[in-house]
């Protein structure tokens, strides 16, 4: 019974949090959101583990009626924000302890019903600097198509927002909470997470040889 309850308190919990109505299906979805700690021996000359991080989205439809060709979706904007823990702190869950880490990968075309992986790497550095240890406490996944930003919803908070801030005992706060800690640190760690065309080239080369089979994505590049 209890559980029933609390499935209830959070639907209607979700249901103040400030997101869009939405009247047609997104364009672009997530479809998952993979982390994986990278060995040493695995990069060439690298002296500690990499975090890799793959959001794979797929295009549902092209937004642009007028596109000479609608079955290809242009400029996908994916833009990730990771909250870690200092697992050191003495008070590790206070604010200020947290680190925060935001990066955005553009895509030049994504093809409408393909899965495309779009990779994002923390470098093995920030481990001991940061004293990071596991993955993400919290996260985000904020999509863009043609410059216009794909509203958050209630059918994709699930993909966009990580469970930590969703099964809180209070959503909308913790959704809050989250927002403005963004705000106040988005510049502090700025460059240390970094997109795939950003990476070293021995993280490209473990990328292309043992990154998987799925077609690498083109990124544009500022």
């Amino acid at each position: 019974m209890k559980s029933i309850t609390r499935f209830f308190f959070i639907l209607l919990s979700l249901a103040v949090l400030p997101v869009a109505a939405q009247a047609k299906g997104d364009p672009v979805v997530i479809n998952k959101i993979n982390f994986k700690s990278i060995n040493k021996n695995e990069i060439q000359r690298s002296d500690g583990p990499w975090q890799r991080i793959e959001v794979i989205i797929e295009a549902k439809e092209n937004p642009d009626e007028k596109a000479s060709n609608t079955q290809w979706v242009r400029n996908v904007d994916v833009g990730l924000t990771l909250v870690y823990k200092d697992e050191k702190a003495s008070d590790k869950n206070n604010p200020e302890s947290m680190i925060v880490m935001q990066a955005k990968a553009r895509l030049f075309a994504i093809q409408v019903g393909k899965k495309v992986p779009v990779v994002f790497y923390i470098p093995w550095e920030a481990y001991n600097v940061y004293r990071l240890s596991g993955d993400a406490f919290a996260w985000s996944v904020d999509l863009s198509v043609g410059g216009k930003q794909i509203e958050l919803t209630k059918s994709n908070l699930k993909t966009m927002l990580s469970k930590s801030i969703l099964k809180s005992s209070d959503p909308k706060q913790a959704y809050d909470s989250y927002k403005a800690l963004i705000a106040s640190a988005s510049k502090a760690n700025e460059g240390v997470l970094i997109p795939f065309p950003k990476a070293p080239y021995n993280v490209m080369f473990y990328e292309f040889e043992k990154g998987g089979n799925t077609p690498f994505p083109s990124y544009i590049t500022e």
